[in-house]
């Protein structure tokens, strides 16, 4: 298709999409790739989703989503037959919204987590891992957390939380978006690693307490993600500490 321009990601605007319809612009093997999809690409230290995908009376299970260049893949079963699909064929998608919303949840957490490290301890987060059940964050420069010190944490962070927060997305330009975060002191030398060819940013504010610029998708209001637990630590290095923790199970 020559005039195709990459995957359009609805996620961006609306993470609270379920299902949707877009067009079939190539087949690679058991990857599926539409002109336009809700299905996020592991990225970010998010997983990917999962769901399937509907032709007539066809089902077909996405087991995963990535994102090559432009294009978003949907990862099949490679048992799958794709015989009967074409290119330029409408289809049907629909999300595991139940996988999708704990990530949500995890990710929207993990910015407060953060923000929290970053304002009590002077740490930056410097690698993430969202998944379902225990999440994982990096931080350095820090000294060894206690347990005690965990204890306080996660209840100092769920305070945060319940003060329900709404979590907005907004964009700028560029370098408006790199001068807005550096007055919000975010981590703006990872900014720098963005390409030059990316025009504008999506920054995530979670109400006056944290501004980041991030592709991922989140909740709407910190009240959403209810409670998370600060679980354990691990060394990893000197001045460079890895805590795990969990968001209370939804109530939905």
């Amino acid at each position: 298709m020559a005039d195709f321009m990459g995957t359009k990601k609805l996620f961006l605007d609306d993470a609270y999409l379920t299902n949707f319809k877009g067009k079939i612009t190539e087949i690679q093997d058991n990857n599926i790739i539409l002109d336009q999809t809700i299905f996020y690409p592991e990225s970010g230290g998010q997983l990917g989703d999962t769901g399937i995908l509907l032709l007539n009376n066809q089902t077909f299970k996405v087991e995963n989503t990535r994102q090559i260049k432009d294009k978003i893949l949907h990862i099949l079963d490679i048992k799958e037959d794709l015989s009967s699909i074409r290119t330029f064929t409408e289809i049907k998608g629909q999300i595991n919204w139940n996988r999708r919303f704990a990530l949500m949840r995890s990710h929207t957490a993990q910015h407060v987590i953060s923000r929290y490290f970053q304002l009590n301890f002077g740490a930056e987060t410097v690698s993430t891992q969202l998944k379902l059940g225990e999440s994982r964050l990096d931080f350095a420069p820090i000294d060894k957390i206690t347990s005690n010190e965990l204890d306080i944490i996660t209840s100092e962070v769920n305070e945060i939380l319940s003060l329900n927060l709404n979590v907005k997305i907004t964009y700028l330009p560029r370098e408006e978006a790199i001068s807005f975060l550096k007055q919000k002191e975010y981590q703006i030398q990872y900014l720098e690693m963005v390409p030059k060819t990316v025009k504008n940013f999506r920054i995530v504010s979670i109400g006056d307490y944290d501004f980041a610029a991030c592709g991922g998708t989140h909740v709407g209001n910190t009240a959403e993600i209810r409670k998370i637990k600060l679980e354990r630590t691990k060394n990893k290095g000197k001045s460079r500490e890895r805590i795990f923790y969990s968001v209370e199970p939804s109530i939905e």
